[in-house]
């Protein structure tokens, strides 16, 4: 511990030469200018070792530096510091300090503040999605499970959350409140007054406490036997938007990590790399078992490279939606005596052989050998220099192509025998 003030002290008191502190700005990770940061405020991460001092050691030295506060020590994931600076203290000053790997400005992170104009369920996505099957016929609801939440917190008293916390029979049994309500990131140092509970006054992690845990009538989760701890970590909105920092962030991460839960779900994220600390902290989670679940991000329309961090980081499951307006099927051209038709079909079996045609093919729907559309048996027709239309079901749509193909059929199409 003594070695490590004096080394600071050097960097900080006697000042540092250029060449040297050339080498500590390689150690400091510069965001584009876009990218919100926290004026004076660092995420050090610190070198791992049997012969490193320990994370309080080094709080301890940052802390005796006049203008260097400490905020935040992390072991249990990033073996690092979070501190705050005065003006006349450097990102590259701080990186000279041996034992220090690398050093992060502190980001903003910010959600979109949205109002739901209407209540909306959509009961039948459990059956397309398998969720109903999951609960009903192989009663898998989630109990013995533990589920982390790290977001804008719950709201506990809901009628379909449980309306409770952390009392006997609740499934909030674990959580706590990082920032409180006063957090307002446009200002020039934001307040950080956490709540006794982590009640969400923001809606976003109420929406996704829902769709884990929702007991029903009207919204029922995946996972409703499930035990869940909430980890609020972003503020009450401010000029239209909530926000939280990194440092907040990875205290909530440590936290859902120390109470020991199995899954832990982060609808959060920004534009970044593995390596920075939140992702390297979800992804030791990884390493220690725990499956991370994470928000891929909003900013897939701008193109590649737009996968947020947690999303990014090893082993992560990164989760998003994609709404295509693209149709990426094949479309056939039908010219009958009573119209015109474009048909959507699925996409050719073979890219060898593709379904185009140079001038207009007749299009014929023989009946095979045993008077059916099934097309098994073969035909007595020739279907020479013809695209046969034939009917699924009973053999394959191998058999069927190899059967048409047999009697000259230069194409098939297959249509569903049920509706």
């Amino acid at each position: 511990m003594i070695l490590v003030s004096r080394v600071v002290f050097a960097v900080v008191c006697l000042g540092v030469a250029s060449a040297q502190l050339k080498v500590a700005d390689d150690k400091v990770v510069k965001y584009p200018s876009y990218v919100p940061v926290k004026r004076g405020a660092f995420i050090i991460e610190l070198e791992s070792g049997n012969t490193s001092p320990s994370t309080a050691a080094y709080a301890a030295s940052f802390n005796s530096i006049n203008n260097v506060r400490v905020s935040s020590q992390f072991n249990s994931l990033f073996r690092g510091l979070a501190v705050s600076t005065g003006n006349n203290i450097s990102a590259a000053q701080l990186a000279s300090v041996q034992g220090v790997k690398r050093v992060w400005p502190v980001r903003y992170h910010t959600l979109p503040y949205r109002m739901s104009a209407t209540n909306i369920t959509y009961p039948y996505l459990h059956t397309q999605t398998g969720v109903s099957r999951a609960l009903q016929e192989l009663q898998l609801n989630g109990t013995g499970i533990k589920v982390g939440i790290v977001d804008t917190g719950v709201d506990y008293t809901h009628p379909e959350l449980g309306n409770c916390w952390k009392t006997a029979g609740c499934p909030w049994q674990y959580g706590a409140d990082f920032i409180g309500d006063k957090f307002d990131w446009s200002a020039p140092n934001p307040i950080v007054s956490p709540n006794p509970t982590p009640m969400d006054c923001d809606g976003h992690g109420t929406h996704v406490s829902g769709i884990l845990s929702g007991q029903g009538p009207t919204v029922y989760g995946v996972a409703p036997g499930a035990t869940y701890g909430m980890y609020r970590v972003f503020s009450c909105p401010f000029n239209g938007s909530v926000a939280s920092t990194d440092d907040i962030i990875l205290r909530g991460i440590e936290a859902a990590y120390q109470d020991g839960h199995d899954i832990i779900s982060l609808s959060l994220g920004g534009g970044s790399w593995p390596e920075d600390p939140i992702s390297a902290a979800c992804s030791e989670l990884v390493k220690k078992g725990v499956v991370v679940v994470a928000a891929n991000g909003n900013e897939g329309s701008n193109g590649l490279y737009t996968a947020g961090t947690p999303a990014v980081g090893h082993g992560v499951i990164a989760v998003g939606s994609i709404d295509n307006w693209n149709i990426t099927g094949a479309v056939a051209e039908f010219t009958t005596p009573q119209s015109n038709l474009t048909v959507l079909l699925s996409s050719p079996g073979s890219d060898k052989y593709p379904f185009i045609f140079e001038t207009d093919v007749p299009v014929v729907a023989p009946t095979d050998k045993n008077g059916t559309a099934l097309g098994c048996t073969g035909y007595d027709a020739s279907l020479v220099g013809k695209v046969a239309v034939i009917q699924r079901g009973v053999c394959s749509f191998t058999q069927k192509a190899t059967v048409a193909q047999s009697a000259g059929a230069i194409g098939v199409i297959i249509y569903n025998n049920v509706p």
